[in-house]
């Protein structure tokens, strides 16, 4: 039987950490094993460390339940064969980070977000097959993927399961209106689930 781990939730916090996905891999070295992913994201360092770990063991597959986003789709462009479910969503977007400081130091982290920026389309352009230009381009839109269109544009490799809504798969709760082109199914998700910041 194919040992399997799962990420849910935030990356970069509680169990979905590289030191706790590490060792996972490290106790399955040589050996096919799947991680399930449903996420909105995290911290995107933790989500480029997770990649690289998936990179080196060699014989991951993934299969994304629900969403995939931001840093949570970085990790799983690591993988040797990615899987989505039909009713999963995947979104890649530029890193953001909160600063303080003075001019300069805003300067500063501003041209360390374009770096990262830089670094993880790389990640995705390997991974898919698209110049760094476009990855860029659909990075600083925002672009959400349904499954279908994820298979189209090379971000994952099948899909499985059936047709049916986000019922099919829970989606990874989270305030989906904090992104600024979530797709409308899931932004009524949050409002109805009281995942938004305005709920009562």
């Amino acid at each position: 039987m194919t040992e399997t781990i799962h990420i849910y939730g935030p990356i970069g916090e509680g169990e979905n950490t590289p030191p706790r996905i590490g060792a996972f891999l490290d106790d399955n070295a040589g050996v096919p094993v799947v991680i399930a992913v449903n996420s909105y994201g995290g911290i995107a360092s933790d989500g480029g460390a997770i990649l690289a770990q998936l990179d080196r063991h060699g014989q991951v597959r993934v299969e994304v339940l629900g969403v995939a986003a931001s840093a949570a789709s970085l990790l799983v462009m690591g993988a040797a064969e990615i899987a989505m479910h039909r009713a999963a969503h995947l979104m890649i977007h530029e890193p953001s980070n909160l600063a303080w400081g003075t001019a300069d130091d805003l300067r500063r982290e501003a041209g360390m977000l374009d770096k990262i920026s830089e670094t993880y389309a790389q990640a995705y352009a390997r991974a898919t097959g698209h110049p760094v230009e476009r990855i860029r381009a659909w990075m600083a839109a925002e672009t959400w993927m349904t499954a279908d269109e994820a298979l189209a544009l090379n971000f994952c490799d099948s899909l499985f399961g059936d047709e049916e809504a986000f019922q099919s798969e829970p989606v990874a709760a989270f305030d989906y209106t904090r992104f600024k082109a979530a797709p409308p199914e899931l932004v009524r998700l949050a409002a109805r689930n009281g995942w938004t910041g305005n709920a009562a």
